[in-house]
């Protein structure tokens, strides 16, 4: 990695101005975890070849078994793009995307969904923002969705938000208007100082078959914990191409439960990926509220009754089962044991 030092002056909580040495980033890389859509990708690095700034380094993260998308890669790899290929054994997001963080050597990484298409000026833009604020450790840009037919260009206010009982708002995909600061960012399109992440990592207590939900939540919520601001340029655009995934997408509506170890794995993420941005007090406060109100994806009690002439019987195991995820994750919290990829990168760090 390589910066240029340049002085900044900031006021310090004193009121008087203190001179300090700012590292300005040079170098920014992006980061695609891939599985099996081959077509998705190719678009993708299409996009990136595009780019009013090039990027300086292309991780591209494939599981060994992927055999379709290195064949397709081998016969219609862009050219001229810095591409790095990182091969992986292990399943799931957390383990790609910490995979190439590993790997990370840029100043500045992007991390982006193999179905989206980033526009021109995308990395500019990200780029931008972290050379201007030295305390900017992640930033977040709209991810543009396509439903086949047209892109959602609806706009919502609200963006990356949590309240402070727990309830976390969402809306990247709709955002609009200026820079501001928030609280979570999307995995579809979100970009991270190096040094923000050194001691960070996707957490792999997240659970699920394939992506893991909310574990683009959870990193953020933890590069914020470390103390570094979080923020989001809605003209920080990525079309989002969604594909279609082996599991359900259980954050998206409400209807009966199909597969009930996805819904409880689903409700045990949410709640590990908030936990870092509440305080004890608030902590508390969510719990009870999580159980006697909550939302209509991760239902509380009111939200069970609410859902009832509509389900049945099936608003009620909504319930049951989202309280018993929580529940999970509540044990896992207060009696944590320390995951082993944890403990590699603390070792790692003190080397």
């Amino acid at each position: 990695m390589g910066y240029d030092i340049l002085p900044v002056r900031f006021l310090a909580t004193t009121g008087f101005e203190v001179l300090v040495l700012n590292e300005v980033p040079r170098t920014i890389g992006v980061l695609i975890a891939t599985y099996r859509r081959p077509v998705d990708l190719l678009r993708c690095l299409s996009a990136l070849k595009k780019q009013s700034l090039p990027p300086d380094d292309i991780l591209v993260v494939i599981r060994n078994d992927d055999y379709d998308t290195r064949s397709r890669l081998s016969e219609s790899l862009p050219g001229g793009l810095p591409i790095r290929i990182i091969s992986i054994d292990a399943p799931g997001s957390v383990a790609a995307r910490n995979a190439g963080l590993d790997a990370c050597n840029t100043d500045v990484l992007a991390i982006i969904d193999d179905d989206t298409a980033p526009h021109a000026d995308w990395l500019s833009r990200v780029m931008e923002h972290f050379r201007r604020d030295p305390n900017l450790g992640g930033l977040g840009g709209r991810d543009r969705c396509f439903d086949g037919v047209s892109f959602d260009d609806h706009e919502e206010a609200v963006v990356g938000k949590i309240q402070w009982w727990g309830r976390t708002i969402g809306n990247h995909h709709l955002g609009f208007g200026k820079l501001r600061e928030v609280d979570v960012l999307k995995g579809a399109n979100m970009s991270f100082r190096a040094k923000a992440f050194e001691n960070v990592r996707f957490d792999p207590r997240l659970k699920g078959k394939g992506a893991q939900p909310s574990e683009d939540f959870c990193f953020s919520v933890d590069v914020k914990a470390q103390g570094w601001k979080l923020a989001y340029d809605p003209m920080a655009v990525v079309d989002h191409y969604a594909s279609k995934r082996d599991e359900k997408r259980l954050y998206v509506g409400v209807s009966a439960i199909e597969d009930k170890t996805a819904f409880r794995d689903f409700a045990y993420n949410q709640t590990l990926s908030i936990w870092n941005a509440l305080s004890p007090f608030r902590r508390m406060v969510f719990f009870f509220w999580s159980s006697f109100i909550g939302t209509g994806v991760f239902p509380g009690f009111i939200q069970a009754l609410r859902f009832t002439p509509r389900l049945g019987f099936a608003s009620w195991r909504r319930f049951l089962i989202a309280q018993q995820g929580k529940l999970d994750a509540f044990r896992d919290l207060m009696f944590p044991i320390e995951h082993a990829s944890f403990k590699q990168l603390k070792e790692n760090r003190s080397v």
